[in-house]
C-alpha cells in the first residue's frame, strides 16, 4: 500500500509540473511554429491573447484540479496511517537501543 502511495505521488507530481510548465509557457508553441501567428481572437493577435489567457486562466484552472487531487491524495495518505498498528513505547524503546 506504501509503494502505491508513493507512486500515486510521483504520478501527480509530474503530471501536475508539465501541465503548470505547458500553460506557463504556452507563448513557446507561436516561436516553435511561426505559422500559427495569423490569426486573431477577440480582435487581438493570437500569439499575444493566447498566452495571457493560458497563463491566468488556465494555471488558475490546473491548480484547482491539483489542490482537489492533492487533498484526495492526503485523504488517502491520512488513512493509510490511520491503519496502521499503534506504537507503543516497548516500540520506541527498542528502537533507541
Amino acid at each position: 500500500m506504501k509503494e502505491k502511495l508513493y507512486k500515486k505521488e510521483i504520478r501527480l507530481t509530474i503530471v501536475f509540473s508539465v501541465l503548470l510548465l505547458l500553460m506557463g509557457h504556452s507563448a513557446s508553441i507561436f516561436v516553435l511554429f511561426p505559422s500559427l501567428q495569423q490569426g486573431t481572437l477577440w480582435g487581438f493577435p493570437i500569439q499575444y491573447i493566447l498566452p495571457i489567457l493560458l497563463g491566468w486562466f488556465g494555471i488558475a484552472a490546473v491548480c484547482l484540479v491539483m489542490t482537489i487531487m492533492c487533498n484526495k491524495f492526503d485523504d488517502e495518505m491520512e488513512e493509510y496511517v490511520n491503519s496502521l498498528p499503534p506504537v507503543t513505547q516497548n516500540d520506541t524503546d527498542t528502537l533507541i537501543q
